[in-house]
């Protein structure tokens, strides 16, 4: 039995490897670029210089992960579903970025006023120390995080999900693996339960709504820059936030 033929548990199983294999040779190539680039030149892997040399390193990593995927299988490109967008993709992709900062803030208040556990990003605490970092992670998310992270969970996880199973079922599914695949970006030792929470009400249905978007408009461009603009506004707010501006 092929990859390519197996049984859906099998496929299920498989996606979930390879989403886990992918956020570790990400991890793994973004310690290799930062000892060859970073070390070398004595820069701190925490400050501003560090940070951009892991993170361009990592998320390579996490595309190239998927590129080996389709060579693998001689898959070409358009499996992924990617092409020029039109007016309609433009349209969704901002309604995209609404309805997630509308989540964001729905689950905000919803936490407060449940008085839930929540954690955010590691990297805030960089933000705050450097917030030069929040304004650097704004290109960063458009042009890496947001390509690197849609090309391998939604274009390849949820398109082969999506063949032995239906497309809610994929789209769930990939949610699961993407939010899983996120718990050290947003683990706390001290706060294990808020981590947990985080990534069920906000990391989960962020890729619930991406991996949807991506199915009704089927072009992976639109959850790419939707996912890039939404990171990339956090950011920038981050950094205002964080110079004190408001």
């Amino acid at each position: 039995m092929s990859e390519r033929s197996a049984r859906p548990g099998f496929v299920a199983a498989s996606m979930a490897a390879l989403g886990t294999v992918g956020l570790l040779v990400g991890f793994l190539l973004g310690i290799v670029t930062f000892g060859l680039v970073g070390t070398p030149l004595s820069v701190p892997i925490d400050s501003l210089p560090g940070q951009l040399v892991f993170t361009v390193g990592t998320y390579a990593g996490v595309a190239g992960v998927g590129a080996v995927y389709l060579l693998r299988y001689g898959l070409p490109l358009s499996y992924v579903r990617l092409r020029s967008p039109s007016v309609r993709d433009g349209l969704w992709t901002v309604a995209t970025v609404v309805v997630l900062f509308g989540l964001a803030v729905a689950v905000s208040a919803l936490v407060t006023r449940l008085g839930l556990p929540i954690v955010e990003h590691n990297i805030g605490d960089s933000i705050r120390a450097n917030p030069a970092v929040g304004l650097a992670f704004v290109p960063i998310s458009l042009l890496l995080v947001g390509p690197a992270e849609e090309f391998l969970y939604r274009g390849i996880v949820q398109t082969r999900l999506g063949e032995p199973f239906d497309t809610n079922s994929a789209v769930a599914i990939a949610a699961v693996i993407f939010a899983a695949t996120h718990v050290f970006a947003y683990l706390d030792p001290t706060n294990l339960a808020g981590t947990l929470v985080t990534l069920l009400v906000i990391v989960l249905p962020l890729g619930a709504i991406l991996g949807t978007v991506y199915e009704h408009t089927g072009n992976l461009l639109v959850p790419v820059l939707a996912h890039g603009c939404y990171n990339a506004i956090t950011f920038g707010l981050s950094y205002v936030e964080a110079v004190g501006v408001v």
